[in-house]
């Protein structure tokens, strides 16, 4: 071997040595390959407390899915988000946040207890929200059913908006269409979609609902491993399949009768079925009951 291929091979060797090492120390630094997803209403700020998790954040973290550029510290009471953390001896802390708005759209009906939004009608009851039929708002909050109970109203300002629509596919309507709560979608037609799924979707609206430019699936950015969500059952369908409304995650029973769809829950699940909580993604089990006692699954 020449000094010039005794060089080269010494500089590879390097690389390979240093990349190695770099990706252990993201890998300490992170927590984890695979963070872990929480997905509520935030009750109280500081750091973020959601479904009684105490989650740090950066204040400067850039928070995706807002309508106009936002970032962590601007989150209120009462927005419904989707974060990825990781757990460490000081709690969680924050690795990414995505603010979940079930519906993005023109006003088009108000009453001193809903609005409705896309052709969905959202209780207001819970908010406090000035809104006329014609405004543009951004909608927090957790379906129940076909409806949206809202925990913050944003009204946005002029009317260059793109409407939005994020929620849970469950299959056809009797008539054909496909529907997200009480908002039908036109435009796309959906491929490969399993009831259960989460569809997030943009596009024009039009009367009922939207004509969408785009769509995809799921909550998050990136691969999460164990989930914690909060929300509603939706009813069991005749094959025994529900969800967690808007979460992703799908299970199924033989007694559909105890399937309350009128309380609000929070529970676990992993690799899209709610309540398997046998892994992290991340294939180290002190980890996993690290993390699901600490999420209490």
């Amino acid at each position: 071997m020449n000094v010039f291929s005794r060089v080269l091979a010494a500089i590879l060797a390097w690389v390979l040595i240093f990349g190695a090492a770099q990706a252990r120390d993201d890998e300490e630094r992170e927590g984890g390959i695979i963070g872990t997803g929480i997905v509520g209403t935030v009750a109280d700020l500081g750091s973020i407390h959601v479904n009684g998790q105490r989650i740090r954040f950066d204040d400067a973290m850039p928070v995706s899915g807002s309508v106009s550029p936002m970032t962590a510290k601007e989150l209120k009471a009462g927005h419904t988000v989707a974060i990825i953390a990781v757990h460490d001896k000081d709690g969680w802390h924050a690795r990414h946040i995505h603010k979940v708005l079930p519906l993005v759209g023109q006003v088009s009906a108000v009453d001193s207890a809903e609005v409705t939004v896309l052709g969905t009608r959202v209780a207001i009851t819970q908010v406090q929200a000035d809104v006329n039929v014609g405004d543009w708002v951004a909608v927090s909050g957790l379906w129940r059913g076909a409806r949206v109970l809202a925990s913050q109203i944003d009204v946005l300002e002029g009317d260059d908006h793109q409407a939005r629509l994020s929620g849970s596919y469950l299959g056809a309507d009797p008539d054909g269409r496909t529907t997200v709560g009480g908002s039908v979608v036109s435009g796309i037609e959906p491929q490969h979609l399993q009831p259960g799924d989460v569809l997030r979707i943009s596009g024009k609206p039009q009367v009922g609902g939207l004509a969408a430019v785009t769509m995809e699936t799921g909550l998050f950015d990136e691969p999460v491993g164990l989930v914690q969500v909060q929300g509603y059952y939706s009813q069991p369908q005749s094959n025994g399949l529900y969800t967690i409304l808007g979460s992703g995650l799908v299970a199924y029973t033989d007694q559909p009768e105890m399937i309350d769809t009128g309380q609000v829950v929070i529970q676990c699940g992993t690799m899209g079925r709610l309540g398997e909580v046998s892994g992290d993604g991340a294939g180290d089990p002190d980890q996993t009951a690290l993390l699901r006692s600490a999420l209490n699954c």
